[in-house]
């Protein structure tokens, strides 16, 4: 595996954030950045993005998150910039960095930024589209926190329409279906 330093850095930090948030240890990796990575590897090469590119994009695009959930609302930004230092101590190329950091940053579904690349374009529908897959972890994840049905009811409707509407509107047409059962089941 090309990338396996990072791949175990952040199953390692993944498991941490699991044990912090009283979590089964393996969830986070297993229903949210796994899938990222898998789906962002398809999307690229559906839309014949580079590949390393996107991939070390998908690999940290949480990094921060899973640091400090507190990080929450600027974890694209602090992830880019987690991800410069590494690779940087690691030699990539700045041009390399500065495409990675560019990906990270504009993953967000709930900052909606113009994606000028499709190496963008695929680690963000990746993010979208691990939020449509797993629907059941993101219900028990609110409800593990406590919610009352209806508000975890409303968070992941909410989750859900914010993820199909930052996809482009090719991965939107894949995934149309999917989101149109997901919303009928959500009341």
């Amino acid at each position: 595996m090309k990338y396996k330093k990072y791949y175990d850095l952040i199953k390692k930090q993944a498991e941490r954030f699991d044990m912090s948030q009283n979590c089964k240890v393996g969830q986070t990796w297993e229903h949210h950045i796994q899938p990222v990575i898998k789906a962002s590897l398809m999307l690229a090469d559906k839309y014949g993005a580079d590949k390393d590119i996107v991939e070390v994009s998908a690999i940290f695009h949480d990094y921060a998150d899973l640091l400090d959930f507190a990080n929450r609302d600027n974890h694209h930004i602090m992830g880019a910039e987690l991800a410069e230092g590494i690779l940087k101590s690691d030699g990539y190329p700045q041009d390399f960095i500065d495409r990675v950091k560019t990906c990270i940053i504009n993953h967000r579904a709930s900052v909606v930024k113009e994606k000028f690349s499709i190496e963008e374009i695929c680690v963000a529908d990746a993010d979208a589209i691990s939020h449509l897959d797993n629907v059941v972890e993101l219900i028990c994840w609110r409800a593990y926190l406590g919610e009352e049905i209806m508000d975890c009811n409303n968070f992941v409707k909410n989750k859900i329409k914010k993820s199909y509407a930052k996809m482009s509107k090719e991965t939107q047409e894949l995934y149309k279906e999917k989101y149109n059962s997901i919303m009928s089941i959500l009341f």
